[in-house]
C-alpha cells in the first residue's frame, strides 16, 4: 500500500512538472506568434500548478526524510544523537505544520467570497494546495516521528 502511494505522490509530481512545461510553452508559442489568443491564462494557471508542485514537494521530500538534514553533522554525531535531532527536528515540523493548517482554515474563511485578479477564479483554489500539501507533510512527519520513535525505544 505504502509503495502504492508513494508511486502515485511521484507521479503527481511529475505531471504537475509537465503542466508548467506545457502551459507556459503554449503561452510563449501565442504570445510570439500571430495567433489570435489571450496568454493571460497561462500565467495564472501555471502558478496554480507550481503551487500544487511545491507543496505536494514538501511532503515527499519529509517521505524521504530530506528537511532539515545537514550531511557532515550527520556523520559527527552519534547514532543515539542523531536519532534525538531527529525526533526533536520531526516535532518542531509537527507543531509548526499544525498551526500552518489552522492558518490555511482560518485563510478559506476569510478569501470564500473574493476572485482572482486575471481569470475571476475563486481565490479559495489557491489555499487548496497549501491545505492538501500540509496534511500531507503531517502524514509523512507522523510516520518518519513513529518510526524514529520506535527506534528510539528499542535502543
Amino acid at each position: 500500500m505504502a509503495e502504492i502511494a508513494s508511486k502515485a505522490e511521484s507521479l503527481s509530481l511529475i505531471f504537475f512538472l509537465c503542466m508548467i512545461v506545457l502551459i507556459v510553452f503554449a503561452g510563449v508559442i501565442v504570445r510570439y506568434t500571430p495567433i489570435s489568443g489571450l496568454t493571460i491564462w497561462t500565467a495564472e494557471l501555471a502558478r496554480l500548478f507550481l503551487l500544487w508542485m511545491v507543496f505536494w514537494s514538501a511532503g515527499a521530500v519529509e517521505r524521504h526524510s530530506g528537511h532539515y538534514r545537514i550531511d557532515l553533522i550527520d556523520s559527527v554525531l552519534s547514532s543515539n544523537a542523531l536519532l534525538f535531532l531527529q525526533l526533536l527536528f520531526r516535532l518542531i515540523l509537527l507543531v509548526a505544520m499544525g498551526i500552518l493548517i489552522w492558518w490555511t482554515i482560518v485563510y478559506f474563511g476569510v478569501v470564500s467570497n473574493t476572485r482572482t485578479l486575471l481569470l475571476e477564479w475563486p481565490e479559495v483554489i489557491r489555499a487548496i494546495p497549501l491545505l492538501f500539501g500540509s496534511v500531507l507533510l503531517v502524514t509523512h512527519c507522523l510516520i518518519g516521528f513513529v518510526q524514529n520513535l520506535l527506534r528510539w525505544f528499542r535502543k
